[in-house]
């Protein structure tokens, strides 16, 4: 039975989309940080993990210790945190991926990691110095949804005992309206503030990869390939194909601007068959909906 549940989710792994794996990545993280503090508690009872792999709000610390830019990202503060975060994952997973690549999540999930430790680090000794470190990947979901949001404002969301579908960017507001409330409140501060950094960077972010401006996610692939020496990569599950039949982009940019293009002609014509019904489509929209839904 143990074999068949570890194989299951072996399985899950190797097809599943990059949000997937970040969520398994997150879950060993947790568990693995949990069983090494307890047992550094029963050796060294002043030694935590948080000294170790938490973002400190004190910048002298992150100069001494600058992987925890990253790490505190893969920290949470108990399981209760975990699920609710692996939850906003996986449900921001759903929605970006529908329009954009593996590639294009980690790019928006690794500017909401930085922007949230810069917001955190610069700004949160201005509010409160209770809360010496942060932790959580909250920061770089925010990024992936509000880029999502800079994107497609409009894109219809339907939430459990919601009876109708309303807009993603009255999700957005509510969560820009609750972070500026517990800011203020001196509830989680530190927290906030990385919050409203990531929303602030993904959202500004995505006008530039509209445009087919991507020289962070062009940075991390420079980098990926580096290490990786010729080896597949981890984010890759799947070749991607060029949006043309006849023609190949020439590179990432082109193949971002292409994606763009025909996803906001996509969305144009379902707006208008909502308005109006299928029937008011003209001929060459019709055959655009079919070419895209065979390929």
């Amino acid at each position: 039975m143990i074999k068949g549940i570890l194989d299951d989710l072996k399985l899950r792994y190797r097809t599943g989309n990059i949000a997937t794996k970040l969520i398994y990545y997150n879950v060993v993280c947790f568990f693995s940080f949990l069983i090494i503090g307890f047992l550094l508690q029963q050796f060294m009872p002043t030694t935590s993990m948080d000294r170790w792999f938490a973002l400190s709000y004190d910048y002298q610390q992150v100069f001494t210790k600058p992987w925890t830019i990253f790490s505190y990202a893969f920290m949470h503060g108990d399981l209760l945190h975990l699920l609710f975060n692996m939850l906003l994952l996986y449900y921001a997973g759903v929605m970006f991926l529908r329009y954009f690549r593996d590639q294009d999540f980690v790019t928006f999930f690794v500017i909401g990691i930085l922007s949230g430790a810069i917001f955190f680090v610069v700004f949160s000794s201005s509010f409160d110095r209770s809360a010496n470190f942060l932790v959580g990947s909250s920061a770089a979901i925010f990024a992936v949804f509000f880029a999502l949001v800079s994107y497609n404002p409009r894109i219809p969301v339907r939430l459990l005992f919601f009876p109708k579908s309303f807009p993603l960017y009255y999700v957005a507001l509510f969560l820009v309206g609750l972070d500026v409330f517990q800011l203020f409140a001196g509830k989680n501060p530190g927290g906030s503030l990385s919050h409203l950094g990531a929303a602030l960077a993904g959202y500004l972010y995505m006008k530039q990869f509209e445009k087919g401006n991507d020289f962070v996610g062009k940075a991390i692939r420079a980098i990926e390939n580096f290490f990786r020496r010729d080896k597949k990569s981890t984010f890759k599950t799947s070749k991607s194909k060029p949006f043309s039949r006849t023609h190949v982009p020439k590179d990432d940019y082109e193949y971002n601007s292409m994606k763009v293009e025909k996803q906001k002609k996509i969305d144009s014509i379902l707006d208008k068959i909502s308005r109006s019904g299928y029937e008011s489509l003209s001929k060459e929209e019709k055959d655009f909906l079919f070419r895209e839904g065979r390929s």
